[in-house]
């Protein structure tokens, strides 16, 4: 009778004691799933699994101080000696993923709202003394003398100058301002209307003053001047929404890390989504091995 030898393959590998954090090297069957051994630094004995376990099934003696559960990686190409190790499984990337779909919310509604969006803009270039102008176009089909109309806003020592059927006021401290426009005329009545116009720097205010036969008075923007904002903030709350995702999910670290700093542009009411961003961000980059990348070895 012929006779085979049996060959049992060995699994090398590294393990960190959870009690006083000694490294130790042990061998096992490739087989087995788990194993028990005694730290030779503390005399621990504890349990170590190579699939993922929870905490209550790692030792039997002292809980491990981490904040979740532990799993066993494999690192680096395929070789003879793996080297293993037991590592904490963290809420960082749970934690980042519910920073970025606030960023998301508030980036909606400045999408839908763009004045919220324009506060913290505008206030940080009051203060560095930045100023916009003021544009009122006039769009007279009823042919009424530029003098008969009468312009205020509530601002002191502004005036308007009167060009090519266009007023324009400069000097202006930006966001909100109420304008009045007060219209004289020998064949109709006198007409008032206010209005509440935004002021932004770089000549983007632009208005249009509607004189119609028949018709009241009106003031109307020339140009959909808030309306990129709000094209550029749903273009970047997709984007950090699938960075978002990633974090949940715990994949492709680089996505999560460049959707965070896309959320960091839409800055939201007074910067709160700018600083929720950064914040996701160091999270992010703190558990960026807990993250499946691909490319790092297999997580089981």
């Amino acid at each position: 009778m012929l006779l085979r030898d049996v060959v049992t393959l060995k699994m090398k590998g590294r393990i960190t004691c959870p009690k006083c954090g000694q490294h130790i090297i042990a061998e096992i069957n490739k087989d087995v799933s788990a194993f028990t051994l005694d730290c030779p630094n503390c005399n621990h004995h504890f349990k170590a699994k190579t699939s993922q376990v929870d905490l209550s099934d790692i030792h039997s003696d002292t809980p491990i101080d981490v904040e979740s559960d532990c799993y066993w990686e494999e690192h680096g190409e395929p070789r003879k000696t793996i080297l293993s190790s037991i590592k904490p499984r963290t809420d960082k990337p749970m934690i980042a993923s519910l920073l970025l779909f606030s960023v998301i919310i508030i980036a909606v509604l400045s999408a839908f709202f763009p004045t919220l969006f324009l506060q913290a803009p505008i206030t940080a270039a009051s203060l560095a003394g930045a100023n916009g102008d003021l544009v009122l176009i006039i769009d007279n089909t009823s042919v009424v003398d530029s003098d008969q109309i009468m312009l205020s806003i509530d601002q002191e020592n502004i005036t308007f100058a009167s060009t090519n059927n266009s007023f324009t006021a400069s000097s202006l401290q930006l966001g909100e301002h109420k304008v009045t426009i007060k219209l004289s005329s020998d064949n109709s009545s006198s007409q008032t209307v206010t209005k509440q116009v935004y002021i932004l720097p770089f000549d983007l205010s632009t208005y249009t003053i509607k004189i119609t036969d028949g018709d009241p008075l009106t003031l109307e923007d020339s140009t959909a001047q808030l309306g990129w904002i709000t094209s550029i903030l749903i273009i970047l709350s997709g984007v950090t929404l699938i960075a978002a995702i990633m974090c949940g999910k715990r994949k492709y670290s680089d996505v999560a890390l460049i959707g965070s700093i896309i959320g960091m542009a839409t800055i939201g009411i007074y910067f709160i989504g700018l600083i929720l961003s950064i914040i996701a961000f160091w999270l992010i980059l703190k558990s960026r091995d807990e993250f499946d990348d691909g490319k790092k070895g297999k997580s089981f």
